[in-house]
């Protein structure tokens, strides 16, 4: 008879404690998840911070966290930390024990081996009684985006032509004075015009003095990057690694230009994974901002060719763009690109190839 009363209690009390889980378990639980960057180069490694809390009195014996995230990103070896890769995603699984009131905050180190934009749109949070007979599953939505630069180059990595003037940015860059962009003052000099003293600094100093005029770039840069592996290729990218070198290529020159002075632009035949399905366009600026902007651009490009570099060309010349130095950076220089090419040049523009190489079986492998 004890016995029984004792079984009969024992499941009693398996049965209260089970509802109160399923009542209560993930009640009063708070999960949240940032990078403590939001834009990198890839290569750069971040840490990805996970803020778990449990504010009731009731103790959650096991919890499990699954996610699942981008192969792209590459994460440290951590003892509570499951991560099962997929050739797109990566499935990350973690198991542990929240104490009553107790919070928990987990760093991992994230390596960003690949460009591109990586969103962590949730995370699946379960748990249960002691005994696994009531599970609670609940999901946390995040909105996380991570963006990931291509990696800038140096300019002995690019395949420049000895003649290029894009190794001589520094010292080239087809400058004249504006005269609404004011740097300070300097000495007079015989031909400056009387509309440029400066008549305060001449009665502080005692001498002639005029503004000195900043400088902008009267040429610009369209950054040409073609995903067309041949001039016969249709639609799919049959060698993304080396495209993914060809990119690289691109955020180096923007990288470089943009910062001796010139106004740079960027057009793509591919499209971009946030955006709608078209070619990508950016008109050459000099803007402080116009590196984020480019960069940005090219992190979220995907290998999906939408238009062939040819008709891109041709719709410049349409434009009747002139005055503009177009650097083509390409896998191939067929034909048909070849005559749009020269058509650029009759309208007044320049243009220089950067051809794509050849990678070798491995680099392809680690580009990709």
């Amino acid at each position: 008879m004890q016995l029984t009363s004792l079984i009969v209690s024992v499941f009693v009390v398996v049965l209260l404690v089970s509802g109160l889980y399923h009542w209560r378990a993930l009640k009063a639980v708070r999960y949240e998840r940032y990078f403590s960057e939001h834009a990198v180069f890839e290569g750069d490694t971040i840490e990805m911070v996970e803020v778990i809390a449990n504010a009731k009195l009731l103790p959650l014996p096991w919890l499990r966290l699954e996610s699942s995230i981008a192969a792209g990103l590459t994460f440290g070896n951590q003892s509570n930390l499951a991560i099962h890769t997929g050739d797109i995603y990566q499935n990350h699984i973690s198991l542990f024990y929240l104490k009553p009131y107790r919070q928990i905050t987990r760093r991992h180190q994230v390596t960003c081996s690949q460009r591109g934009l990586y969103r962590l749109e949730s995370a699946t949070m379960t748990t249960g009684d002691p005994l696994g007979l009531s599970t609670e599953v609940k999901q946390f939505p995040l909105g996380l985006e991570l963006l990931v630069y291509p990696r800038i180059l140096t300019l002995a990595e690019l395949p420049l032509p000895n003649h290029s003037w894009l190794g001589e940015l520094a010292v080239r860059r087809w400058i004249v004075e504006d005269p609404f962009l004011t740097a300070g003052i300097r000495n007079y000099r015989p031909g400056d015009p009387m509309g440029n003293i400066n008549w305060k600094a001449t009665a502080r100093t005692g001498e002639l003095q005029v503004h000195k005029r900043d400088y902008t770039a009267d040429h610009r840069l369209m950054i040409c990057l073609n995903l067309e592996v041949s001039d016969s290729m249709w639609k799919a990218v049959t060698e993304p690694g080396r495209i993914e070198l060809g990119i690289r290529y691109a955020a180096t020159v923007a990288d470089h230009a943009l910062n001796s002075g010139l106004a740079a632009g960027f057009l793509c035949n591919g499209c971009l994974v946030d955006g709608p399905k078209e070619p990508v366009r950016i008109e050459p600026q000099a803007a402080s901002d116009r590196l984020e902007l480019l960069l940005g651009t090219m992190a979220r490009l995907v290998m999906d060719r939408t238009a062939s570099m040819t008709r891109l060309l041709e719709m410049e010349l349409e434009t009747g763009t002139t005055d503009t130095d177009y650097l083509i950076i390409s896998c191939h220089q067929g034909e048909k690109l070849q005559e749009t090419v020269e058509q650029l040049r009759l309208n007044g523009n320049g243009v220089e190839w950067m051809e794509i190489p050849e990678l070798a079986e491995e680099e392809m492998s680690n580009s990709q």
